[in-house]
């Protein structure tokens, strides 16, 4: 069957590939049609353009955030792979809740309309209104939004609501991953970027089959470099050698854990301090935004410092937190100080940036 021939479905209505762009050309004018759904429509124009390629916003996570052009040949393979491993059918329907600027919105959108899927949207936020939805076959999100619905209302619920949902774009809080045990549906978190189109590896959350480790998606090669990160290959995607920030150790099987980035590895009095994974050992202890940074220190080269997200707090409630974070850190985990910022430097996709939040500290200590 060719693409004329396809009935595609959004939000339960059918359409031809004629009767989708026709549909996408007559809303983008709209004055009346809310700018993230015209993010849709474009996208859809696009993804049936005569282009064999479509261009994309990175992460960060291989370099510096950059434009890049990934060919639809191979943004399809990713998607199929989805499809195959959650097994998608035709009508199955499909929850876009992410903005489609960025890869996880986009293959979404790809994935619908490679396998036929319903898919159905809400706009993109923090909170993303899943209350007029009664069921989904499938649905992405990011952390902070699983974070969020969870804890609202009957969060839990609201997530259950879809029978398998990924999570993916950062680290998840272990306190958020250990409410998410609980949940009655199927919850995988994913690794990967915009280079390699969107993830190449899952892991589950809950179940009898949840796990700790990634696994590799078939067709999908690791190794480290000599600094200990992540190379990765997978050539029905296009990707072969490509050199990621992510430090990584595997087990016998092939399954990996990311310990943290490369870049931000302090390296104290000789010591060298995974902030990430300190980081994960806080959570649900500090309430605000917090990150672990080294700043410069004449006798270690490097000190240890927690940053939050706060307006300065009363000495006598700094003095209780010091004592909860030595409590639930040891030796070089402890941080020498802990230092309030007003507020962090964050990207476009609402990640903390470090070293900028960092630098201006610096620059300006308060």
């Amino acid at each position: 069957m060719n693409e004329y021939e396809q009935i595609f479905l959004l939000e339960g209505h059918p359409f031809n590939k004629e009767g989708l762009l026709s549909f996408c050309a007559e809303k983008i004018p709209l004055p009346d049609t809310p700018d993230w759904q015209r993010e849709i429509w474009k996208f859809i124009m696009e993804w049936f353009s005569p282009e064999d390629y479509v261009e994309v916003q990175t992460s960060g996570s291989t370099g510096k955030p950059k434009k890049i052009k990934l060919s639809k040949k191979h943004i399809r393979a990713s998607a199929q792979l989805t499809l195959d491993f959650f097994d998608l059918k035709h009508g199955d329907t499909a929850l876009l809740c992410l903005p489609v600027k960025y890869i996880a919105g986009i293959m979404m959108i790809v994935r619908a309309l490679t396998g036929r899927l319903n898919l159905f949207f809400t706009e993109p936020s923090s909170t993303p209104d899943l209350n007029k939805f009664h069921s989904m076959r499938f649905a992405a999100m990011v952390p902070l939004q699983v974070a969020e619905i969870t804890n609202s209302g009957n969060g839990l619920l609201k997530l259950e609501k879809t029978d398998t949902l990924i999570i993916g774009g950062s680290f998840l809080d272990k306190s958020l991953e250990e409410k998410l045990k609980t949940a009655g549906n199927n919850i995988w978190q994913t690794y990967g970027m915009t280079e390699t189109i969107s993830h190449i590896a899952l892991r589950k959350l809950n179940g009898p089959d949840s796990s700790g480790w990634y696994k590799p998606l078939p067709g999908v090669e690791l190794q480290k470099d000599e600094r200990g990160c992540m190379i990765i290959t997978a050539l029905h995607i296009g990707v072969q050698n490509l050199v990621t920030n992510d430090l990584v150790t595997f087990n016998k099987k092939g399954d990996f854990k990311i310990m943290g980035r490369y870049d931000n590895v302090i390296i104290s009095g000789g010591v060298k301090l995974f902030p990430e994974e300190i980081e994960q050992k806080l959570s649900g202890l500090v309430e605000k935004e917090f990150f672990m940074a080294g700043i410069p220190d004449e006798k270690l080269g490097e000190k240890l410092v927690l940053f939050i997200e706060k307006d300065a707090a009363e000495q006598s409630v700094e003095n209780a937190l010091w004592q909860q974070v030595k409590n639930s850190l040891s030796g070089y985990e402890v941080p020498k100080k802990i230092i309030f910022l007003k507020t962090f430097e964050y990207n476009n996709q609402g990640k903390i940036r470090r070293k900028m939040t960092v630098d201006n500290f610096l620059t300006n200590p308060h």
